[in-house]
């Protein structure tokens, strides 16, 4: 649903509008939840019962979506509802990533945890070949209400998923006598205390600036350059998806410690290079292939991203460093205004040229600066010990 979303709403708001700058609003509403929340939900998630927050977050994103169905279908929907249910989705976005991320290694332990968040990701990338695909057919035929009442019907779905899971109680967990900000601290100081961590976040920050934004611009450039309709822009989007499903399976089944470094680095250059190729492609046919690559390069990041994090931290602080992860994919925001300030004045190609190249600049800057992120070997942390250690 959140890839539905993302395609339905980018082409609906662009017919609505005419501006690319408001396609790009509704991204940064849709993202800087996460950059707000993401902290301090990861904090939360330490403490309560993992499952019971994340079904109730589903179970009222349902009814989020129901509402938004209905305003369509009645003829009432504005611009300000589509901003505010892109909001309340983002709400939720903040508080799957910390919060199932943690329960996936509370489940399969430390040995597990690569095949697990492989595994996790195939399946979450599957979606954005299906989630693009139906959000084309369905704006080419039954209307954007079509893409809210499915939400609806799956999140309330993935509810009741949630709640029947048995509870698994964290393989260790040690209760801070301390208060919010003390626990907020103690995540951010195993973080700067971790050199591999450190350069894992700040590629993750220039991701989500100057990377993954440029996907609300792909409904503009599918209509201003390619010239092509919904349902082919979805197709579009669902290519870089197989690409992203057929990368994770691969990693899943064959990635090793001493090599999630190399994957995660090289597999964000790769994708920054294929974006920069996307915004110069002059037909909906060389555009395809690069998508494809695309996809399959930024599986390399997007798996290695959270597995590096989690093998890297005690499990009794897991869900506050993975909220701080969280709070870094949350700069995307940002990322989406400038590249929607720049479509309206340098046009969506151009623009999207220039986030992947200053992309590409800034992620190689960081690995020349700390060239021993390729040479790491990422070892599990069971527990505190070490705290302020450095992988090697």
């Amino acid at each position: 649903m959140r890839w539905m979303e993302t395609v339905a709403l980018g082409i609906f708001v662009f017919e609505l509008t005419g501006s690319p700058f408001w396609v790009a609003i509704v991204g940064f509403m849709r993202m800087i939840p996460m950059f707000i929340l993401g902290p301090t939900i990861g904090l939360v998630s330490d403490r309560v019962n993992r499952k019971l927050l994340l079904g109730l977050s589903m179970a009222l994103l349902a009814v989020v979506y129901g509402v938004m169905g209905v305003l369509v279908v009645t003829e009432r929907i504005e611009l300000w509802h589509i901003l505010v249910g892109a909001t309340l989705a983002g709400v939720m976005w903040s508080t799957d990533f910390p919060v199932r991320r943690a329960m996936i290694g509370d489940a399969v332990g430390p040995d597990g945890i690569s095949t697990a968040i492989g595994i996790d990701m195939a399946s979450s990338n599957f979606s954005r070949v299906i989630g693009p695909l139906g959000a084309g057919a369905f704006l080419a035929t039954l209307g954007l209400q079509a893409a809210y009442f499915t939400g609806a019907i799956l999140f309330a779905f993935g509810s009741l998923l949630a709640f029947s899971l048995p509870h698994v109680a964290p393989l260790a967990r040690k209760t801070s006598d301390g208060g919010y900000f003390t626990n907020l601290v103690e995540g951010l100081k195993h973080v700067r205390a971790d050199r591999v961590i450190t350069v894992t976040l700040i590629i993750t920050i220039v991701m989500n600036i100057f990377g993954f934004p440029y996907q609300h611009m792909v409904p503009v450039i599918g209509v201003e350059s390619l010239e092509i309709g919904p349902l082919l822009i979805g197709i579009l989007l669902a290519t870089e998806g197989m690409g992203a499903t057929m990368g994770s399976l691969v990693i899943a089944l064959k990635a090793r410690p001493g090599g999630f470094t190399k994957i995660y680095a090289y597999g964000s250059l790769a994708f920054l290079g294929a974006i920069l190729a996307f915004s110069l492609s002059p037909s909906f046919l060389f555009a395809l292939p690069i998508l494809l690559i695309g996809g399959f390069s930024m599986a390399g990041f997007a798996t290695m991203q959270s597995i590096i994090v989690i093998t890297s931290t005690p499990v009794e602080i897991r869900g506050r460093v993975l909220g701080v992860l969280a709070a870094s994919i949350g700069t995307g925001p940002f990322g989406a205004l400038i590249v929607g300030g720049l479509a309206v004045w340098w046009g969506a190609s151009n623009a999207v040229s220039a986030i992947a190249l200053t992309g590409l600049i800034l992620t190689a800057t960081t690995l020349l600066i700390w060239p021993t992120f390729l040479r790491s070997a990422v070892s599990v942390k069971r527990s505190t010990t070490g705290l302020t250690g450095e992988n090697e």
